[in-house]
């Protein structure tokens, strides 16, 4: 199947992991294992996605100090959104421009995304 013929919407894994800008590294890094995620969206305390802590992004930062930082802090990169009826082509095109690993999916006039589409799950698209 071409990847055009598909949206975002057909690929993406509904719901996000999400933590607030506050939450410790120590306590994102837990977050990650638990789901088995390697990227975990950072919310503003006025509900604003700010961006992704991936687990990459945690590496660069001394375990010994995951405690005392926060995760707006160690943001590893922005939220790039798209809509839901976004193509997997465009998607691709717009991750690759944004040097992204995740994409918000977040519906017009919304800020809680529905779901992420990753360079894993594309990739994965890609070779079914």
């Amino acid at each position: 199947m071409q990847e055009s013929l598909k949206s975002v919407s057909d690929v993406m894994r509904s719901g996000v992991v999400s933590v607030s800008e506050s939450t410790s590294l120590d306590a994102l890094a837990r977050v990650t294992r638990e789901h088995h995620v390697h990227g975990v969206l950072v919310i503003a305390d006025d509900g604003e996605p700010l961006g992704w802590v991936t687990a990459r992004g945690l590496l660069g930062h001394p375990a010994a100090q995951w405690r005392r930082l926060d995760a707006r802090q160690a943001l590893s990169e922005p939220c790039v959104r798209v809509v839901p009826s976004t193509s997997v082509s465009e998607a691709i095109h717009v991750l690759l421009g944004a040097e992204a690993t995740h994409l918000a999916v977040i519906r017009p006039g919304s800020r809680t995304p529905d779901g992420v589409v990753s360079d894993i799950d594309l990739v994965a698209h890609l070779t079914r």
